[in-house]
């Protein structure tokens, strides 16, 4: 399953993180743990670094830095609700050596219920990546001592000691307007191997078992070797740059946008593997929308197996419940943190779409990859405007924010599965000439239809007019 906007300022999930968690790389990324590098040609700001790691940990290690003994980590509070997070040491940490190990997470301490789900996740079994614990690090060299990170809506701050490491706890402001929010975080300061610890918390725990987690933390060297030039460091994540890169597009004009009408075929590009096992794109794969309905209920579904976060939307009549909705006026972070202002109860809806592939090539694909995405686009003025459903503002609100299961973007239900990779919907195999229908399925906030368009790209974009996207061109659905 994937994020949607974490807001709050907890931090916030960028957008970045809904267009890369779309593509198929990322969708292995949510069930396989593998370990990313980032270079430092390519830094990314604090939040992005926050939000990546609580899908794909970036997982770093080392052996013992020599005649470090004086340090600590330590908060200085700036404002009413933030601090600064820094490093002290009596000492001149020795020279990096080239390389060092990667590391693994392990606790002495689990909570009643929780499990690792993999080398960096642990969590109760219904969070899936959106609560528990997900650990990261970063590394730490002689530029990053008396540097300090800023944290802003910071709460409530403690410096501490966890087990044999000096650290520090925070906790952020928490509307409680969405469900799996990462309000708490530990960071760690771990000399014997090069690191900072960062152990990213969801608001399904709570600050005791955090504390007891951490306390227990075994961090162990593997035989995987790294490049220490190549790595992240602290002082990257206190001082970042702009992540280099094209910038999202939001806007463009009507004759960039191929529009399609339900029933018109259109041309995919899809990704999957020969007869032989070698990944390939097939480009004349050819889609066609068969039909688009909506409910105030789940029969459309026909008694097939609900996804885990549908079990509780229908209520005793039958219908999907009602969707809280919190406006919120956003707050410095400093001096003053994020309010809700107004809440309101909307109608949710299912969005129930049938789509036929076909492979108009002379080449079977196999372990097809098909994804379905619901864009929120706007066609004013000869132009399309992509946007994001929660970041909406208005009289006195800055955005919005809501309890229930709506989205948009990809898919929550889909008919056709394959127990292969790690996400589910792949199409197992499509010969020459041969055609497959596959059902899609979004739960939505009842005003959300009026600007709904239906993405089948292999991207998989949702908030911006990503290359696949305008490539391909959408599916008019509105209602």
């Amino acid at each position: 399953m994937r994020f949607e906007d974490m807001k709050n300022n907890i931090p916030e999930t960028p957008e970045f993180i809904h267009v890369m968690i779309q593509n198929e790389v990322d969708r292995q990324l949510q069930g396989t743990t593998i370990i990313q590098i980032p270079k430092k040609r390519k830094k990314w700001n604090g939040a992005r670094v926050a939000a990546a790691a609580m899908v794909c940990v970036l997982a770093t290690s080392t052996a013992a830095y020599a005649g470090v003994k004086m340090y600590r980590m330590y908060v200085e509070k700036q404002g009413d609700y933030s601090v600064k997070t820094g490093i002290t040491s009596e000492n001149k940490l020795a020279d990096l050596p080239a390389q060092i190990h990667d590391i693994d997470f392990k606790t002495g301490y689990i909570p009643d219920g929780m499990k690792w789900v993999d080398e960096s996740h642990l969590e109760y079994p219904q969070s899936k990546r959106m609560g528990g614990f997900s650990f990261a690090s970063v590394l730490l060299d002689n530029d990053d001592l008396n540097q300090a990170l800023e944290n802003k809506n910071v709460v409530e701050s403690e410096e501490r000691t966890f087990g044999k490491y000096e650290g520090v706890y925070l906790k952020y402001n928490n509307l409680k307007t969405e469900k799996g929010t990462f309000d708490q975080r530990i960071y760690l300061f771990c000399s014997d191997k090069y690191r900072v610890i960062t152990i990213y918390i969801g608001d399904d725990v709570s600050k005791d078992d955090a504390v007891k987690v951490a306390e227990n933390l075994e961090i162990t060297e593997n035989d995987k070797m790294i490049e220490t030039a190549k790595m992240y460091t602290w002082s990257d994540e206190v001082n970042p740059n702009v992540e280099t890169g094209d910038e999202m597009v939001t806007s463009v004009s009507e004759d960039k946008l191929k529009v399609y009408k339900i029933g018109e075929d259109f041309t995919l590009s899809a990704s999957g593997e020969d007869k032989d096992g070698n990944n390939i794109v097939n480009d004349k794969i050819s889609a066609h929308v068969d039909s688009v309905q909506t409910a105030d209920d789940l029969k459309l579904l026909n008694g097939a197996d609900l996804p885990e976060e549908w079990k509780n939307v229908i209520d005793s009549n039958g219908k999907l419940v009602k969707n809280k909705v919190s406006y919120i006026k956003s707050g410095d972070g400093v001096n003053s943190v994020d309010q809700v202002i107004k809440t309101e109860n909307v109608n949710q809806k299912l969005v129930y779409a049938t789509v036929t592939y076909t492979n108009n090539s002379d080449k079977e694909i196999k372990h097809m990859l098909y994804i379905g995405n619901l864009a929120l686009i706007h066609h004013e003025n000869g132009e399309y405007h992509i946007y994001n459903a929660m970041e909406q503002s208005g009289n006195g609100y800055d955005r919005v924010s809501w309890d229930g299961v709506a989205h948009t973007a990809e898919m929550t239900y889909s008919s056709v599965r394959e127990d292969y990779g790690n996400g589910g919907n792949y199409i197992s195999s499509l010969k020459p000439g041969e055609s497959i229908q596959v059902n899609m399925a979004w739960i939505v906030n009842e005003d959300n239809l009026a600007d709904m368009y239906l993405n089948l790209d292999g991207e998989g974009g949702a908030y911006d007019f990503n290359e696949g996207m305008l490539e391909a061109g959408v599916v008019d659905i509105r209602r």
